[in-house]
Parts: structure tokens; C-alpha cells; sequence
């Protein structure tokens, strides 16, 4: 399996030691290295990447400030100078963060996290809307083990580091999959995210009280980003007011 990668880094040295450590790495194909974001943004218009490594601090557009940008994200692997930005790297589901002068058991040991979840990704394949929305079902896997579980059965899917926790009741399972895919996987009839570390079962809340949803004795939280798409889908079942 090559991985497709990219390096964005406005330091020379900084491009060239990290396109060595992609040399050393077989299953990883490095298709650009640009030293800013606005490069790196054409490279993703002509052909898809799924694994980045960027810095941070970079002129015109910060690593950061292009991550947000993207519809469609790669695995992100930040490489920066400066600590403080780790917080906000996780934020946005960054694959890994490595702080320079970066070791490459460092970046073997991110590429062995991308690796994974590129694997576990084959084994949940992308299907269409209307085989969503037609079946009532999702095999997963969870150590080792295949599972057959009803959508019915899903209260909630927590962020979990690499893994999503699908709860069911007194039930987990914790299959390696990011939590974006598992929102891909989903039916949004069914399904809404509501935080970057939650997607919950429409017809499991029970309550809703500002920034909070109730799941059974869950507090599930509530972020500005999808609170609007909550309150609306709240009103079209006509369940309260305009507003919550």
C-alpha cells in the first residue's frame, strides 16, 4: 500500500530533511514538497493527498489557518519549532504533532499512526447515500472481532484518540477509525454530529438544555459550530419552540 504525501514547509533544510525521512519509509509516495500554503492548495486542486506534513508557522497562511480551509482533510502531521500550538493542532483531529529538530523515530512512529488508520479506512468503505439511508446495520470491528450492530442500538460515537467509542447502552466497542469517518459511514437521517468529539443518534436525545444534550445519564456538549443544525433539526420535528 504507498501512501500519497506531501511536505509544506517555507524552511529549505526543514523540506529536505523530511523528504529524506520519506525516502527511508517504502510505502510512502512524496508527490510535493512546497515551501507555503498557497502551493500546497494547487497541489490538493490536481490530486488527492492523504497524508500532510506541515509547519505551522509559515508567511501569508499558517499551517493551521490552511488546515481549516480544507473541505477535504488530509491526515495532518504537524511539524513546528513551537510547542504552544499543540492544543489547537488536536482540535483539528491533527494525526500527530512533532516538534523540530524533528527525529525521524519521531516520524516513523507518525507514519505507523497513518498507516493504521488508512488501513482500518479499506476495511469501511465509502458507500452511497442510498445504501445508507436503505440499511439498518454496520459491520465493526473491534479487537479482533467483527461486530453486526444496529443503528438502532447506537446512543452516541465518541472521539477516542485514534479510535471512536460507539456506545450501546452499557456496550462499547472501540474500533481504530476517526470519528470523521465514522460520520461518513453513518446515515444522516439518523446520525448528526453535534462537537468535534461527539455524533449522537437523533431519536436517543432525551433532553436538550443549552449547550448540553442528554443521552440516558450522558452530558453530551454541545459546540457553535453545529448548534444551528441542531436547533434546526430540533424545530422541523416541531418538539419545542424557535429556539432551545
Amino acid at each position: 500500500m504507498k501512501v500519497i504525501c506531501m511536505i509544506v514547509d517555507d524552511e529549505a533544510l526543514a523540506r529536505k530533511l523530511l523528504a529524506e525521512y520519506v525516502s527511508k519509509i517504502p510505502s510512502l509516495d512524496l508527490v510535493a514538497s512546497c515551501a507555503n500554503a498557497i502551493e500546497a492548495a494547487a497541489v490538493l486542486k490536481s490530486r488527492p493527498v492523504e497524508l500532510l506534513f506541515l509547519d505551522i508557522q509559515m508567511p501569508d497562511i499558517n499551517g493551521i489557518n490552511f488546515v481549516e480551509t480544507l473541505a477535504r482533510k488530509p491526515l495532518t502531521v504537524f511539524t513546528t519549532a513551537y510547542t504552544e500550538y499543540a492544543v489547537k493542532s488536536y482540535e483539528l483531529n491533527a494525526l500527530d504533532y512533532l516538534v523540530k529538530p524533528v527525529a525521524f523515530e519521531r516520524f516513523f512512529q507518525a507514519v505507523g499512526k497513518a498507516m493504521d488508520i488508512i488501513g482500518s479506512r479499506s476495511a469501511y468503505p465509502q458507500t452511497d447515500v442510498a445504501t445508507q439511508e436503505a440499511q439498518d446495520y454496520i459491520f465493526i470491528k473491534s479487537d479482533a472481532t467483527t461486530y453486526r450492530v444496529a443503528f438502532d442500538d447506537i446512543d452516541y460515537i465518541e472521539a477516542y484518540g485514534e479510535y471512536v467509542l460507539i456506545h450501546r447502552g452499557s456496550d462499547r466497542l472501540m474500533p481504530l477509525l476517526q470519528l470523521g469517518k465514522m460520520e461518513e459511514i453513518l446515515p444522516a437521517s439518523r446520525f448528526m454530529r453535534v462537537h468535534r468529539s461527539f455524533i449522537v443518534q437523533f431519536a436517543k436525545i432525551e433532553a436538550i438544555q443549552g449547550n448540553v444534550i442528554w443521552i440516558g445519564k450522558k452530558e453530551i456538549p454541545v459546540s457553535r459550530t453545529y448548534r444551528d443544525a441542531l436547533t434546526e433539526r430540533v424545530q422541523r420535528r416541531n418538539l419545542l419552540g424557535n429556539s432551545y
